[in-house]
């Protein structure tokens, strides 16, 4: 499930904060991110950089909007990964079917936390 206590609001810093997060263990150039800035090409992430970052916000949020929300394939500017987070938040605003969706995808979440975890 939502973590308790993440608002809607803080989306966009937490995301950025993950993006500027991912980019330093990179050693790629600090630089103040714009909106329609894209993740590989302007930023210079690579698809492991991405998968990283997917999985570090998965931990943040409580949630994997990717699941069943929004196709991963959608995302290639900072912006449009800040519309699918929010899209976890914005279960009045979607379709009527986003609420089921968006309970499946945060019950497949906590399913692979825990595989994880049993891992270890």
């Amino acid at each position: 499930m939502l973590k308790e206590g993440i608002a809607a609001a803080h989306v966009n810093g937490l995301v950025h904060a993950a993006i500027t997060r991912i980019m330093e263990l990179r050693g790629l150039p600090a630089k103040s991110l714009q909106g329609d800035d894209k993740l590989n090409a302007t930023l210079g992430l690579r698809s492991l950089d991405l998968a990283e970052l997917v999985f570090e916000l998965e931990s943040v949020f409580g949630a994997d909007p990717f699941q069943k929300l929004v196709p991963i394939t959608s995302v290639r500017t900072v912006d449009d990964l800040v519309g699918a987070y929010r899209r976890l938040f914005d279960a009045n605003g979607g379709q009527a079917h986003d609420v089921k969706e968006l309970v499946e995808a945060q019950r497949a979440s906590q399913s692979r936390r825990e595989k994880r975890e049993s891992r270890q």
